[in-house]
């Protein structure tokens, strides 16, 4: 729906691309399926699912040539209610999908010895 998209734009501090993708996908937690994990459940494991899920969406997008941008700069209440949420469900991420109007190049990487911590705190 576009009006629905043009709202989650303004929603984002006004990142007109989402406005303009094909597909939008919204992740959200639901606190009810961790309840039994208590406060760590609500405040980790929900959003540690919603990540892997939108990451291994965002990986098969890209399989077959398609762009995503993972939005997270967004105002979660106004995004809620836009999408009419109930109120367990937390929007964690604004994911707009669509044809790539350019290939993008590939981004480096970080040097190991930066992204590994060995036990104990030694970097190696």
């Amino acid at each position: 729906d576009p009006e629905v998209q043009s709202a989650l734009a303004s929603a984002a501090l006004d990142q007109s691309f989402i406005a303009k993708a094909p597909l939008v996908v919204v992740g959200c937690t639901d606190d009810r399926i961790v309840d039994r994990y208590g406060r760590r459940g609500v405040e980790l494991y929900t959003i540690q699912d919603v990540s892997c899920s939108i990451m291994c969406m965002m990986l098969a997008a890209h399989e077959m040539g398609l762009g995503t941008v993972w939005t997270g700069a967004f105002h979660e209440d106004i995004v809620a209610e836009i999408l009419c949420l109930p109120g367990s469900f937390r929007p964690v991420a604004i994911v707009p999908v669509g044809w790539p109007g350019e290939k993008p190049s590939v981004p480096g990487r970080i040097s190991r010895d930066i992204a590994v911590v060995r036990m104990g705190g030694q970097k190696k």
